[in-house]
């Protein structure tokens, strides 16, 4: 094969054209612009919720659930459950933790779950939290 003047720059042309495309998708993955990240929080970065309710059937009588959080003159707000009362009752302070004694609204014997909501509001924050407790109902239905 000849090589000639027209062949020699066509294979140039090529060599160098697959270089630039090779080169622009390596820059392409290296990002250039901007870089942006994105945090999201999860409860534990505004609200921290502790008790053994959380992860077993406590006693009616030992039921008790823990609220805190590290924003400053933070509130709960609300805190609901159907299957649930708390004392205190909103709305309070989380100045300091809070522990809160859990009974049943109604009189059951057995495991009752149920979802509850804690909603916190301070100066810069309204937001709520859901979870599960479980309490173990200790006295027995009236005949």
């Amino acid at each position: 094969m000849d090589l000639t003047r027209r062949r020699l720059f066509g294979t140039l042309a090529a060599g160098s054209s697959t270089a630039l495309v090779v080169g622009a998708d390596a820059v392409s993955r290296a990002g250039v612009g901007h870089h942006v990240e994105v945090e999201t929080s999860d409860d534990e970065s505004y609200l921290v919720l502790e008790g053994d309710v959380l992860w077993e059937p406590v006693a009616e009588s030992e039921a008790t659930l823990t609220i805190d959080t590290q924003l400053e003159d933070a509130t709960v707000a609300t805190l609901e459950a159907g299957a649930f009362t708390f004392d205190p009752a909103p709305p309070f302070s989380l100045a300091d933790p809070v522990t809160v004694e859990i009974t049943l609204t109604d009189v059951r014997t057995g495991v009752v779950t149920d979802t509850v909501t804690v909603g916190l509001e301070g100066p810069d924050v309204h937001s709520a939290v859901e979870r599960e407790l479980s309490v173990e109902g200790t006295t027995a239905p009236e005949s």
